[in-house]
């Protein structure tokens, strides 16, 4: 005689009964890590694209920069040719804002065609809502680094 191996239905709610608790217990915790990985990872974007920024400068010897915009929260990539061309813009997600923007003259990180800043270090301040907040440091360098 063949046995027949099979899962009853009883086994089978289990099993998602087991996996909706999961899920129940998953989603709240998810929901209160949201606003710090919304925050690190605009702060992430935002550093590689000033490091885009800096590297466009020294690829095609023309000054480029980052242009904040703190009361509507986003940021434009431009290149400054003989005119300004806005490369990209960027919104940050509703969870993220800039606090403040240190130093930097008329809002701007430029970069020269050797990677440097040409105004003056700075740094850039970012909070989300949970109140958490990343600061960015740029040096006369160039070197850009986030600084909690």
């Amino acid at each position: 005689m063949k046995e027949e191996r099979a899962f009853t239905l009883t086994e089978i709610l289990v099993v998602i009964g087991v996996i909706f608790i999961l899920i129940s217990i998953g989603v709240p915790v998810f929901r209160a890590y949201r606003p710090g990985l919304q925050l690190s990872g605009s702060s992430r974007e935002l550093i590689t694209d000033m490091r885009y920024a800096q590297q466009m400068a020294v690829t095609e010897q023309i000054d480029h920069g980052i242009r904040f915009f703190v009361d509507e929260d986003k940021y434009q990539i431009i290149r400054y040719a003989p005119e300004e061309e806005i490369l990209k813009e960027k919104n940050l997600p509703p969870e993220v804002s800039f606090q403040q923007i240190n130093d930097l003259t008329d809002d701007r990180a430029l970069f020269n065609p050797y990677g440097a800043l040409k105004n003056e270090a700075g740094s850039i301040t970012m909070v989300n809502t949970a109140n958490e907040s990343i600061i960015i440091d740029i040096r006369p360098s160039g070197f850009v680094k986030i600084i909690k």
